[in-house]
């Protein structure tokens, strides 16, 4: 049996209902811990406005949520992990995102250099990804000298040869 044609009313009513499906691997609970770590690694001298900082977190969100189903449930694992760590590492009874800047420094510099190498690869788990999700600014890229799409370096540094005559 043949489906009737839909109706331009019927295609409105439906894109309208239609959500766009968005990936996300972060709960709400646990975003204020991504933004702990975030503001600790990068925060050493000036304060970064609040917007920028959620739209960072954000960002990072988006950027894992486009992995493999195991390495986001990984990176949700290591993250509820960091966020009850400060009871071992600095012997405070209190959720990673609770603690005060120099808390959770003082626990990331730990985390970074204990002898149980797993704790370093957590802290390299986040940093690492954090940290280029940070530099595709495009103002921040700029900010540190990068030209952007026009990267005539190679032009002054390789020399060019003569062509050659027919």
């Amino acid at each position: 049996m043949l489906r009737a044609m839909s109706s331009p009313e019927e295609d409105v009513l439906a894109a309208v209902r239609a959500r766009d499906f968005r990936r996300t691997t972060f709960s709400k609970r646990q975003r204020p811990s991504l933004r702990a770590i975030a503001e600790t690694l990068l925060t050493a001298e000036v304060a970064i406005p609040d917007a920028r900082m959620d739209a960072f977190v954000d960002d990072f969100n988006d950027y894992i949520s486009r992995s493999s189903k195991t390495l986001r449930f990984g990176f949700v694992m290591l993250l509820e992990l960091v966020r009850l760590l400060p009871i071992l590492l600095i012997g405070r009874l209190a959720l990673f995102e609770d603690l005060s800047h120099d808390e959770r420094d003082r626990m990331l510099e730990r985390m970074e250099s204990h002898r149980i190498t797993l704790l370093a690869l957590i802290f390299v788990a986040f940093k690492t990804p954090m940290m280029i999700v940070w530099f595709e600014d495009p103002a921040l890229l700029r900010e540190i000298g990068y030209p952007g799409e026009e990267r005539s370096r190679y032009k002054r540094l390789l020399p060019m040869s003569k062509p050659e005559a027919a």
